[in-house]
């Protein structure tokens, strides 16, 4: 509480940021790891299944092992023409797709917005500082060094907040790839299997 008095008013904004960010981290964090596509290797039984009890017994077994992702498999799954099944399993896949990237853009901008308000707070910190030097008359280096010192809390604060959140949405972006890498490659090996 005493560095967030010490720097100003800037640092509230900072405050609610870093909150904010953490908790959509963890949530995101949550469902990147909970919500796991399949491997190859957990997939190979359900295409045996697909092979040898149909279609419906392979969802059953997905229902347990990937219920986010069950629209997607009962889509590629179908008996529709291979042109409609295509549009839907690509219809379905941009909404899995969608849902993992919600909140992504909140952690962006915290780490493009935050560096900017500790910067302004410093600018801001800065020049009050000045201006208590020129009213005070004489050159007192004691209360300059002060003034910067407590300037400079608010750009350490912005980067403080910006810099998980930046490492936080690179990963989350990662993830979203390899989900989204995993669906098509998965597409491709039902759509091209012999029947």
């Amino acid at each position: 509480m005493n560095l967030l008095h010490q720097g100003g008013f800037m640092m509230w904004p900072l405050l609610v940021l870093s909150i904010a960010s953490l908790a959509i981290t963890a949530e995101r964090f949550t469902a990147f790891t909970t919500r796991r596509f399949p491997t190859p290797t957990a997939l190979a039984p359900i295409l045996e299944t697909v092979r040898t009890s149909g279609w419906d017994a392979a969802l059953e077994e997905l229902e347990s092992l990937a219920p986010t992702y069950l629209p997607f498999f009962s889509a590629l799954f179908s008996d529709l023409p291979i042109q409609t099944k295509e549009q839907q399993i690509q219809q379905v896949g941009d909404d899995i797709l969608f849902s993992f990237r919600r909140r992504l853009d909140f952690l962006a901008t915290v780490a493009t917005t935050a560096p900017l308000i500790g910067l302004l707070g410093t600018v801001l910190g800065m020049i009050d500082a000045f201006s208590r030097l020129s009213a005070s008359g004489n050159v007192d280096i004691t209360m300059l060094a002060g003034g910067i010192w407590q300037a400079l809390l608010t750009t350490a604060a912005g980067l403080s907040v910006a810099i998980p959140a930046l490492l936080a949405h690179r990963w989350f972006c990662r993830q979203h790839e390899k989900v989204a890498f995993a669906m098509q490659h998965t597409t491709n090996a039902f759509l091209h299997q012999p029947r």
